[in-house]
């Protein structure tokens, strides 16, 4: 019934815009002014102002805590090579960024307030995006920083009309950069440490008159590096491509479109090194060059194809009506090649089994593990300006198809290796197939909002929306269980919303927010042999938040207070440790404070701190939980005047457990990063601007512990959470450098 109701609405809702379009296309085209780049921005502004110096800020409009992040803080601030968790990881209670083959040169995770990745959204131009075997995410897979705009972080479920899997945790929202008005081509090249290159450019066509004033931009890229980790080589390519066109001076068509191609050698389940291994061989050791060890890097590698690609139509018909569909499509490619033994430095040989079922030795025994996902979805909204206020409604549909699976081969022959147990009804022997899966899931969310302009001052926005998520296990061989499995759910959750803003001034503001959020279970839950005794509920938040905000051109600032109930927590239940069967246990009770200041002097110096205070503990036993920091704080001085750029910017993320109860504490992280530029005007050549960049990042070389994986990790046990010399770490990367050139012609 749900897929039925998906397939009919998505044409559905899209044909209404359409209808939209043809209504309004009668009326004439206007011309409409393209803000100007930021790199155009520094090389004229005469007055510098703190809202253009801030890493990140916050809107007088804001109804929930928001960290907003501009392109000129990318530019000036970040590597040229990182991935969107670099770029959040500056907002207040924000986590995680780093990468232990170096910036944008390896996977890396962000968290926000203790919350983990998957446990928020991160969405690109208002589009959902993640796997859908769990709605976590690969950093490297589908934005280089080249074709983000800006990041909006959203320490909130937000209001009714915001959507996804995980409205849970707040979200993370990336945007794509503006196409301009003004024609130009912008190459950009950068080199730095560990033979780190990156080539590509941008092209802006302008407004095309003789195409109905249609703009299209195009931005491609090609990144390699050798990686700061040995023998952990990374490549990637990247192509974006635009288009807005008008359709009549109140309709707006954007087509977008991201291809990603990437590789990179790195050990399948890199839980990093013992500390023994550390002292043996480096904090930066990886993989080895020799065939004969299960670590050699041929042995160990994953390829990647992505692409997420929209049609948006937004359409203004009159009579204070608005509609928006943003048609949307994603898919995702993994193919991993790696070692049974890939993580272990030192291992050699071993055995491989033949389809006789005869043990062969001096081999390498290892897998192929395939993760493949398309995605497809629809978002759309509906809105009426009234005299008393701003009606919304709408609905988000999504339906998800994964196909998932690992075989055992010899990776010296690529010959199945026969080591799997017979499968009653698919293999009535041994086999090579250590799970083979499909699964999905359809989502429907639709909402309803309403922006009541209660005073000339004062916004409240009350709003509803329906989660239902179906989850589908469908698997010859399911993961973990191996056995045939079929599993079906649904989740479903009414979410209520409240929201005000008052501005207390032209440069004050305060605002509440009283909202819950649902967190949809990721597959993991249902693959053990008691899969279908799993009856949970989805787990939920309850979030109450209060903020204000100041602004004038010297000073920004910010700050809230948040509560957040998190019920409905999974646990095993007892005496099913084996073969795992979850209930609902309980829940955690978050609670802090953020906030983040930037001041601008006179002579082009802006000064920005920010900071957070955090807290997350059980309710069943009161101590804190997993992964959230007891707080977080960044520091800079950011520099621009005459053509000249600069930035120094510390962070400090604060100590965090590693497993729940306070088992494990690990010991803060700090980062310091400095980045200095000049740009010069009309250089020479046509071009209309060049910019010289030098970048330090980790300025200190402080080679932090950013992961662990513990030894003890049974809790009730008395070593629960104790250090251990099994325990093996993952390690920030040292000190790094990056040159970089940019042109503007």
């Amino acid at each position: 019934m749900t897929c039925q109701l998906i397939r009919r609405a998505l044409p559905a809702s899209f044909a209404l815009t359409l209808l939209a379009c043809a209504v309004s296309s009668a009326f004439a085209a206007d011309d409409t002014t393209e803000t100007q780049s930021s790199t155009r921005v520094q090389v004229m502004a005469s007055k510098v102002t703190a809202a253009m110096m801030a890493p990140s800020q916050t809107s007088l409009a804001a109804t929930q805590p928001q960290s907003v992040i501009n392109r000129s803080f990318i530019e000036s601030s970040v590597s040229p090579v990182s991935d969107y968790t670099a770029i959040t990881a500056i907002a207040p209670s924000v986590t995680g960024g780093i990468s232990a083959n170096g910036p944008g040169l390896g996977e890396a995770k962000n968290g926000l307030r203790g919350f983990k990745d998957g446990e928020f959204n991160v969405t690109f131009d208002g589009i959902p995006f993640g796997d859908t075997n769990g709605a976590t995410h690969h950093s490297t897979a589908y934005f280089p920083a080249s074709v983000i705009g800006g990041v909006v972080v959203e320490r909130g479920p937000g209001k009714a009309s915001d959507f996804g899997q995980a409205t849970f945790g707040g979200s993370v929202n990336l945007q794509s950069r503006e196409v301009s008005a003004r024609q130009s081509i912008a190459p950009f090249a950068a080199y730095g440490t560990w033979n780190t290159k990156l080539i590509g450019t941008r092209v802006d066509t302008g407004t095309l008159a003789d195409l109905g004033d249609a703009r299209i931009a195009f931005n491609v890229q090609r990144l390699s590096s050798d990686g700061a980790r040995t023998f952990s080589a990374v490549q990637g390519d990247s192509i974006m491509f635009k288009l807005e066109k008008p359709l009549g001076s109140n309709t707006l068509l954007t087509v977008n479109t991201n291809y990603n191609k990437n590789y990179y050698y790195q050990a399948d389940k890199d839980n990093g090194l013992t500390m023994a291994q550390v002292d043996l061989y480096g904090k930066n050791y990886a993989l080895s060059n020799d065939p004969t060890k299960a670590n050699f890097y041929g042995y160990n590698r994953a390829d990647k194809t992505t692409n997420l690609n929209y049609i948006r139509l937004q359409s203004e018909p009159g009579n204070g009506w608005a509609i928006d569909n943003n048609l949307y499509h994603y898919n995702y490619t993994n193919t991993t090649l790696a070692a049974d033994s890939g993580n272990l430095p030192g291992v050699g040989f071993g055995s491989v089994v033949n389809a006789n079922g005869s043990k062969l030795a001096g081999q390498i025994p290892g897998y192929v593990k395939t993760n493949e996902y398309k995605v497809t979805g629809d978002i759309f909204k509906l809105s009426k300006q009234f005299e008393a206020g701003l009606a919304r409604t709408g609905v988000w549909l999504e339906q998800a198809d994964t196909h998932r699976s690992t075989y055992d081969f010899n990776l010296l022959t690529m010959l199945p290796s026969y080591k799997e147990a017979a499968v009653a009804g698919v293999f009535t022997g041994i086999n090579n197939v250590k799970y083979e899966q499909q699964s999905g899931w359809k989502s429907y969310q639709p909402f309803a909002e309403f922006e009541w302009a209660a005073a000339p001052d004062l916004t409240i926005t009350p709003g509803i929306k329906t989660m239902l998520t179906k989850l589908n296990v469908n698997a010859s061989v399911n993961q973990t269980a191996r056995l045939t499995q079929q599993v079906d759910k649904d989740f479903h959750a009414t979410l209520p919303f409240l929201t005000a803003n008052y501005k207390l001034s032209p440069v004050w503001s305060t605002y509440a927010q009283y909202a819950k959020g649902m967190l949809v279970p990721d597959i993991s839950l249902f693959q053990s042999t008691n899969a279908n005794a799993t009856s949970i509920e989805a787990q939920r938040s309850t979030n109450y938040q209060l903020g204000v905000v100041h602004k004038t051109d010297k000073l920004l600032f910010d700050a809230d207070l948040y509560a957040i109930d998190f019920s409905n927590k999974f646990a095993v239940l007892p005496g099913t440790d084996a073969q795992p069967v979850y209930y609902n246990q309980g829940g955690v009770t978050y609670k802090g404070v953020e906030g983040q200041l930037t001041y601008a002097f006179m002579n082009g110096l802006s000064l920005y701190t920010n900071g957070s205070l955090n807290r997350a503990v059980s309710k069943a036993t009161g101590l804190t939980i997993a992964t959230v920091p007891d707080s977080t704080a960044a520091l800079g001085l950011l520099y621009q005047m005459a053509g000249w750029s600069g930035s120094l910017i510390y962070k400090r993320t604060g100590s965090t457990y590693a497993l729940d109860d306070q088992g494990y504490k690990l010991n803060p992280i700090t980062a310091t990063n400095l980045n200095a530029s000049y740009t010069f005007a009309h250089p020479g050549m046509g071009a209309k601007s060049m910019k010289l960049q030098l970048g330090i990042y980790n300025l200190f070389n402080k080679q932090d512990v950013i992961a662990v994986k513990p030894v003890n990790t049974t809790a009730g046990t008395a070593s629960y959470g104790v250090a251990a010399a099994g325990d093996t770490f993952l390690f920030q990367p040292e000190r790094s450098v990056m040159a970089s050139l940019n042109v503007l012609f």
